[in-house]
């Protein structure tokens, strides 16, 4: 297992299949190639070196370019941990670090480590330049999908207040549909050469990923190693994830929460791990057996994150969360997704939090108070 994954917290990254990963130039349509136009000019090739020897070649991305020094435009890049990673220990940063940064054509630039975690395999690098440097378009994802597509009577049934009706309707105006079956590209930049644009075309897919952070989705995207820390696109050119490898298809970081990452990175030089000992995955996810039972019970719950395990002795046991519950609500944020459940527990770390949920043996929601949310061990939620 450790020498298949590529992120497998505490171990080393062990395959060597760098390479070009690109559709054949006739088999991308028109729309298709301008997707990836319009993002291509933010991404980039970082190599990374501990003296003279060379540790690991991947892509990156722009997500900021700022102008605080006169006629001097700072780059900040996201990319993956790995980059950083002493090949001695995981989960280490290499010493004597140096990394080169390159952009289409081979324009080369010397990068600086801002801020690392390991946690969620993601790296903030920057670099000086003395021209604006081109910026990528991120947009967050709804990935909730529901049961029965029909049923709309959901928010009503639970008397959920107004504020969060408005919020369930901002939250899908203003995000990204992601549904299994839609169109992805997962893009890279080659390392050697013309330093080219690489685009793997493929499908976000529903599934269980070989690698032990549970945030991670997947697409069904052929890449390289070095296509890792690269983006994730839309048909729209937005940047929707950050990529990492496996040979079998792509696992990725939504964009929702490597933001959230990189917001946090920057402010404090680190990233709250929320953990309330819940294994989680979406509603929709749930066997036909358990989803029959919920859906005679609860016909309008047809979105929620559905509780697998809930550890001994954690917050979320000692709360008394079950096995086959569903969690429609925390800390008066709409759970419609695993992915949602995150995000609102992302700054709740030492905090109480309540969480309403629907159980097949009770008629009627509950609400269960979470005492403190704790941090995570590197397991679950």
């Amino acid at each position: 297992m450790a020498a298949r994954s590529g992120w497998r917290r505490g171990y080393k990254f062990l395959i060597n299949d760098n390479g070009r990963f690109c559709c054949g130039a006739y088999q991308l349509d028109k729309d298709t190639k301008n997707s990836v136009l319009k993002a291509a000019s933010s991404v980039v090739c970082l190599a990374s070196y501990s003296g003279h020897n060379k540790l690991f070649i991947c892509s990156g991305f722009i997500m900021e370019c700022d102008n605080d020094r006169g006629e001097t435009f700072t780059g900040t890049i996201l990319t993956s941990a790995i980059l950083l990673q002493s090949r001695k220990a995981a989960a280490v940063v290499a010493d004597d670090l140096k990394i080169d940064v390159y952009m289409a054509g081979g324009t080369c630039f010397k990068g600086q480590v801002f801020a690392v975690d390991f946690h969620y395999n993601i790296a903030i690098i920057k670099i000086n330049s003395d021209v604006p440097l081109p910026t990528s378009t991120v947009r967050f994802i709804d990935n909730s999908v529901a049961l029965d597509p029909g049923n709309r009577a959901g928010i009503e049934d639970f008397k959920l207040s107004p504020f969060a009706r408005c919020q369930d309707s901002a939250i899908s105006s203003n995000r990204f549909s992601l549904y299994p079956g839609t169109k992805v590209l997962a893009l890279g930049r080659y390392f050697a050469d013309s330093y080219d644009m690489m685009a793997a075309h493929g499908e976000f897919s529903y599934g269980h990923c070989d690698f032990d952070c549970e945030e991670l989705l997947i697409a069904s995207c052929q890449i390289k190693k070095n296509g890792m820390g690269g983006p994730l696109i839309n048909s729209l050119g937005e940047v929707i994830g950050v990529n990492f490898y496996d040979a079998s298809y792509t696992p990725f970081l939504p964009i929702n929460i490597v933001y959230r990452c990189y917001r946090d990175l920057k402010k404090q030089c680190q990233i709250p791990r929320p953990w309330v000992g819940l294994s989680v995955i979406d509603l929709y996810g749930g066997s036909l057996h358990e989803l029959e039972i919920l859906k005679q019970m609860f016909p309008h719950v047809v979105k929620g994150a559905f509780v697998k395990q809930a550890l001994p002795d954690s917050p979320a046991c000692i709360a008394e969360l079950c096995a086959g519950d569903v969690i429609i609500n925390c800390g008066g944020n709409l759970v419609r997704s695993c992915l949602e459940l995150t995000e609102a527990l992302w700054d709740k770390e030492g905090k109480p939090v309540e969480l309403v949920v629907v159980r097949k043996s009770v008629d009627k929601p509950l609400s269960l108070m979470v005492e403190e949310v704790k941090t995570n061990p590197d397991t679950y939620r």
